[in-house]
């Protein structure tokens, strides 16, 4: 399992924790994801009238739990507006709501992000945002269908609205293919006839940069946002590519109160490196949504590698047509350190899928040239999902031959084969 959390969030909030004031933070990068079977569990409630009672988060776990976050936004009304920065000011922390109860236990979450509303007819408010990573109490309940209360963790210092909270689960599904999970949190607003015009009145879009496969893929995106209502408009832009899916007033509170925590299908075309998402309060003219966007995550499949092996390439020239590359292009105008090793450079790419190995320097270099033809057109052939690229390729062979190291030679060279055995689906 590959997993990286982003260091943002962490000095996001020690700025937070240092100042008094606090400014508007969008959307941005925390965790970072990838496995076998990575999957996606969410649930969200309101917490409106929280002090009074309990709410209970249920979701459905199936697999070992790799990263639990518990998210949770409101608003303080009015706030104590610093007149020159035009943003509001706080004591230190705790900060209200800052504290909850998740499964009995006290949690006190990190401000994820916050933003002003200078003017309203409530006078100026803050709009904050919180989360919590609830990993270990999570995975200590194990899996399947799982439920775990929420109460008020100190009665005594509560926001003027407390919009609700949401609980995102990353798990290893065996059944299901590799994926990557990119998760971003902040507390972006928008109103889009908030009474100070600019940033109150848009959110920033946020892009993941998930990278390319060749080939289409079908992945999800997990949404929390507060304080939106069913009577009010709304609309959601996903953008990849050539792509834009608009989802128009799907915001409305439904999982509770003034909170949505939304699951969106999403297509990602071959080709696209990167998904954008936004929210936006509109259309203007209607009463818009108010809209606090707390948190996103994007689960992908990754690419599924499949390659050709040399023998297959030498046995199929027609194949080579959809590569650009001609089977009787010379080794040395791809891989120009073969330069140094005779007439092995002067071969064709054909004629370097027959050469033969042996103990030697030499032979080992032939022996990475035949692999590398091989890679070479598996990563440029378009129905082929290959785990390198040309440029990657071609300077990793000419670094090895050109070191004359041969346990470096061999080690590329083993990889390489390995690659080329994934699975051909030219076949």
């Amino acid at each position: 399992m590959r997993f990286r959390p982003w260091v943002w969030s962490v000095l996001l909030s020690s700025a937070l924790a240092s100042s008094s004031s606090l400014e508007a933070a969008p959307l941005h990068p925390a965790y970072d994801l990838q496995g076998p079977g990575l999957s996606l569990a969410h649930a969200g409630i309101g917490l409106a009238g929280l002090a009074a009672g309990t709410r209970t988060l249920t979701l459905d776990v199936g697999g070992p739990v790799e990263l639990a976050l518990l998210y949770w936004a409101g608003r303080e009304r009015p706030c104590q507006l610093d007149a020159v920065r035009s943003e509001c000011s706080v004591a230190a922390e705790p900060y209200l709501d800052q504290v909850l109860r998740f499964d009995g236990a006290r949690v006190t979450g990190t401000v994820t992000g916050t933003e002003t509303q200078p003017t309203s007819n409530l006078g100026a408010i803050l709009n904050i945002g919180y989360m919590a990573d609830v990993t270990d109490a999570v995975r200590a309940r194990g899996m399947g269908r799982l439920s775990f209360a929420l109460a008020d963790g100190d009665p005594l210092s509560n926001l003027a609205e407390l919009d609700g909270a949401g609980l995102l689960v990353v798990y290893a599904d065996p059944a299901r293919p590799a994926a990557r999970v990119l998760v971003s949190h902040g507390l972006d607003f928008g109103y889009g006839e908030d009474w100070t015009p600019g940033e109150t009145q848009v959110t920033d879009p946020f892009t993941f940069l998930h990278g390319a496969a060749r080939q289409p893929r079908s992945g999800e995106v997990v949404l929390f946002v507060g304080n939106a209502t069913r009577q009010r408009p709304d609309r959601i832009e996903i953008t990849n590519a050539a792509n834009i899916a608009a989802l128009a007033n799907t915001l409305d509170g439904s999982a509770g109160g003034q909170w949505d925590a939304d699951r969106i299908p999403v297509e990602v075309p071959g080709g696209a490196i990167s998904t954008s998402l936004q929210v936006f309060s509109e259309p203007y003219g209607r009463n818009p949504d108010s809209l606090l966007w707390v948190m996103a995550a994007l689960r992908v499949p990754l690419p599924v590698p499949t390659s050709c092996s040399t023998a297959f390439w030498g046995d199929h020239p027609e194949a080579w047509r959809e590569t650009g590359i001609a089977t009787s292009q010379r080794v040395r105008s791809t891989f120009s350190q073969a330069a140094g090793y005779g007439d092995v450079a002067d071969a064709t790419l054909r004629n370097a899928l027959r050469f033969r190995s042996s103990s030697d320097l030499l032979g080992a270099a032939k022996e990475l040239l035949r692999e590398a033809t091989a890679s070479l057109l598996n990563a440029v052939h378009p129905a082929l999902e290959s785990p390198r690229t040309r440029t990657q390729l071609i300077n990793q062979v000419n670094e090895a031959l050109r070191s004359r190291n041969l346990p470096a030679i061999w080690e590329l060279t083993g990889q390489l084969e390995r690659e080329n055995a994934a699975g051909c689906p030219l076949r």
